[in-house]
């Protein structure tokens, strides 16, 4: 197998672990996944790396990914991959399997990025710009890191989950037996863990399963120190834009619906609902004045959303998760435009139209209280509803849409009617925890 250059220091924020563990690709005990995307590397000879080497690799990489699968059989491999169904697969092999599994994996819509890996990229350039998901020939495992973490946001960022629901002249009745069960199910979450007063204990729980999630994975493993120790000394919303796992599984267990997971990350989504519920409180509420603008969202949707989209004028549009947005419409675009060479995907940019004095949708202004010190940022609360409005082709793409969208109100009538049914069939005399 090709070898590698080993620049790793220089992009490793990860303390070095003084017995770094041996762990070899193929030995990975299996994991729950609480991810979005999962990293398959496929490679006869690996083997032949140097163990060190091989460990330091795998190290790097679960940075980002923390679930990684290795095989050596590429029947196999390409079995295990079309048997995922709710997670993405970016995948590393080296160049020389570029013309025998190329031609098999490139329509996989499980595969989300290729990265290839070779002494030289010399003579690589015609055919690659032919290949949407191939992100690059790659001599340095520091440059698959890079990539690595930008393709995992991409991926998060498309993966949101998003409801339609139709709103017509006919009977609501109609309406409310087809609604999406996402859109239910988020806000009976939602209101379920509002109420809940979460204690010590519960972070202590969560601490105690993630410790068994990650007992394989040093770099999350110091993440979950890091969390146990310093989660009161920062605000929710840091925590939420801070690189570890913590978004990542958010994201994942809101998109899949996995109760258990959210159940055990409820003292987070009640914390950072409530900091977003007192940022929004101090930079909106009191003005008299009209406060109207407009947040931008960039991203992919799947050609399936798009269609129900598509279907939906005049309807409602929720994202069932916390939602991050911006003020400056450029960053936004290109997000969306770098969706167009996948041809899974649909380029859209959202543009809100937000009304503080009228909205009762919790959202604020964050750059002051992120990890990252975004001003630009405006972050929603968690099932968010818009109403849709224009959808048009920007420059004439087929790809690439913008897509008008207006917050709505508590008072909307067409949501009012939603949320009184789900409240009525979901036990609304009980409280908490007995309401689950």
């Amino acid at each position: 197998m090709d070898k590698m250059k080993m620049s790793i220091a220089t992009t490793n924020t990860a303390a070095t672990p003084s017995e770094p563990m041996s762990i070899r690709p193929q030995r990975l005990l299996p994991t729950r996944i609480v991810q979005n995307y999962i990293l398959v590397w496929l490679d006869a000879n690996i083997d032949d790396i140097n163990s060190s080497d091989c460990t330091n690799i795998i190290n790097k990489l679960s940075e980002v990914v923390n679930r990684t699968r290795h095989f050596t059989d590429v029947d196999e491999c390409i079995d295990f991959i079309t048997d995922i169904h709710e997670e993405k697969v970016f995948m590393i092999f080296p160049d020389s399997y570029k013309q025998t599994i190329l031609p098999i994996i490139r329509d996989i819509p499980q595969i989300n990025s290729i990265f290839i890996w070779s002494n030289s990229q010399a003579g690589h350039e015609n055919w690659i710009k032919h290949l949407p998901k191939t992100k690059g020939i790659f001599t340095d495992i520091a440059l698959i890191f890079k990539a690595l973490q930008q393709v995992a946001h991409e991926c998060d960022q498309n993966m949101i989950s998003i409801s339609f629901v139709s709103i017509g002249s006919e009977s609501s009745k109609q309406n409310l037996n087809e609604l999406d069960s996402s859109f239910m199910y988020t806000q009976i979450m939602k209101e379920i863990l509002l109420t809940i007063d979460f204690q010590q204990k519960h972070f202590d729980e969560f601490i105690a399963y993630c410790g068994q999630l990650f007992s394989q994975d040093q770099n999350q493993l110091q993440n979950l120190e890091k969390l146990e120790r310093e989660y009161h000394k920062h605000d929710p919303i840091w925590w939420y834009t801070y690189p570890c796992f913590l978004y990542s599984m958010l994201n994942h267990s809101l998109r899949i619906m996995d109760i258990d997971l959210i159940i055990k990350l409820g003292f987070f989504i009640r914390g950072l609902h409530n900091h977003i519920v007192g940022l929004h409180a101090k930079q909106f509420l009191g003005h008299s004045s009209s406060t109207s603008f407009t947040v931008y969202r960039g991203q992919g949707l799947s050609e399936d959303d798009f269609d129900r989209m598509m279907n939906t004028p005049g309807g409602l549009l929720s994202f069932n998760n916390f939602l991050s947005t911006s003020m400056d419409r450029q960053v936004s675009l290109a997000f969306a435009e770098s969706n167009q060479t996948d041809l899974d995907l649909i380029g859209v940019l959202f543009a809100m139209t937000i009304d503080s004095l009228i909205s009762d949708t919790a959202f604020a202004k964050v750059g002051h209280d992120s990890h990252f010190e975004e001003e630009e940022e405006i972050l929603f609360s968690m099932n968010s509803i818009f109403r849709i409005g224009s959808i048009k082709q920007i420059d004439g793409n087929i790809r690439l849409w913008q897509v008008q969208l207006t917050l709505t109100s508590d008072k909307d009538p067409d949501l009012h009617i939603l949320t009184d049914h789900i409240r009525k069939e979901t036990h609304p005399a009980q409280k908490g925890w007995d309401r689950l």
